[in-house]
């Protein structure tokens, strides 16, 4: 069920790039998270040069959004939160003022994947 949808300004990745930081995202969500690594989808949005800004001013914003089943501790998603900014700004180069990072929650019982309404989330 974890949804990664990361974006970025056009040219912050090539695909090598691209397919470098799924792979790194899915381990540590697998790991983090003790989810097997199917379960972990990443999908990369672009936007045009001249479309980001940060403070009114435009600048290569980079934005990282997680949508996972309702159910961890604040502590295990502030634990996940700083170990993605670490890897994503590795990732983009991009600094502190630039990254957002957020997660969003949805009840187990209104996801479904690979045919199956999601189960709840157990530890």
């Amino acid at each position: 069920m974890p949804l990664y949808t990361l974006t970025t300004q056009i040219g912050v990745f090539s695909e090598q790039a691209k397919s470098d930081l799924a792979t790194r995202l899915t381990q540590l969500h697998s790991e983090y998270a003790g989810v097997p690594p199917n379960w972990v989808h990443v999908v990369f949005q672009e936007y045009a040069v001249g479309s980001g800004f940060t403070a009114g001013q435009p600048a290569a914003t980079a934005a990282l959004t997680l949508l996972i089943r309702t159910g961890r501790s604040p502590e295990y998603k502030r634990g996940l939160l700083t170990r993605l900014w670490k890897l994503f700004q590795a990732a983009t180069g991009a600094p502190d003022d630039q990254i957002v990072i957020g997660i969003q929650e949805v009840p187990p019982s209104q996801a479904m994947e690979m045919r199956q309404i999601m189960p709840e989330v157990t530890g």
